[in-house]
């Protein structure tokens, strides 16, 4: 079985604007002291760009790999950059959303992390979740992620554990620490929802993967980025 692929990668724009009044704040508590957050009025957004060898590959986060025949048990060289192109210092994550019924087919390219730790096609098939990282990143993926009561996708979660600064205080971009994406065994997937063919052509086919940028500013939060994203409210535009 061969496929075109075509992913599909949205950037996830955040605006972030808290409005305090005199009827009350929003805090933190705990049992001992009240802690108030320092929320500041800003534009928290990334622009998300695909890449393929630092070249890159669509500005209008359409990655097409028009002429390129892929078989099973083949790679796709390809990774997302996000730049903070808001007015405040945010976290930033990558987001990758792959359809339940192409988990541990498709998989991600990731390089060792802290101890050797990998998410290989075996864990993202068997295991509920795992989390891996190095200095700059902590790569969390979830086998089952619902929407409603249905689980619905794979997810991994790439997180930057340095915040990106602004255009005015060096304006900083995230690149993927990964190596492109893996595809297993395709042609035992028969789910019609996860690999959308033209007209019934399986030589013409998308997979309904998506990838997103994140962002969430960096005041008001404490312990870093992965506890910033903990209440994130996450959308799917399929």
């Amino acid at each position: 079985m061969y496929h075109k692929v075509r992913i599909t990668v949205v950037s996830l724009v955040v605006m972030i604007v808290c409005v305090l009044s005199s009827s009350g704040t929003l805090s933190y508590f705990t049992d001992t002291d009240t802690k108030t957050n320092s929320f500041v009025v800003g534009n928290a957004s990334t622009e998300l760009k695909l890449y393929s060898d630092d070249t890159l590959v669509d500005d209008d986060h359409l990655f097409s790999t028009a002429g390129l025949v892929l078989t099973d048990n083949s790679d796709i060289d390809v990774y997302p950059q996000a730049t903070n192109d808001g007015n405040i210092p945010v976290y930033q994550r990558f987001r990758v959303v792959i359809p339940i019924a192409l988990k541990g087919v498709v998989t991600l390219n990731l390089p060792s992390m802290n101890d050797g730790c990998t998410i290989s096609a075996a864990d993202a098939a068997t295991v509920t979740e795992k989390t891996c990282e190095d200095t700059n990143y902590t790569v969390t993926y979830k086998s089952a992620v619902k929407v409603g009561t249905e689980d619905k996708y794979a997810e991994y979660y790439i997180t930057s554990k340095a915040p990106l600064g602004t255009e005015t205080t060096n304006k900083q971009t995230a690149k993927w620490p990964m190596l492109g994406l893996h595809i297993g065994e395709l042609s035992s997937v028969d789910d019609s929802s996860s690999i959308i063919c033209e007209n019934g052509d399986k030589n013409n086919c998308t997979l309904a993967i998506n990838v997103y940028s994140d962002a969430i500013q960096t005041a008001g939060f404490i312990g870093g980025a992965v506890s910033a994203f903990v209440n994130y409210s996450e959308t799917y535009n399929n």
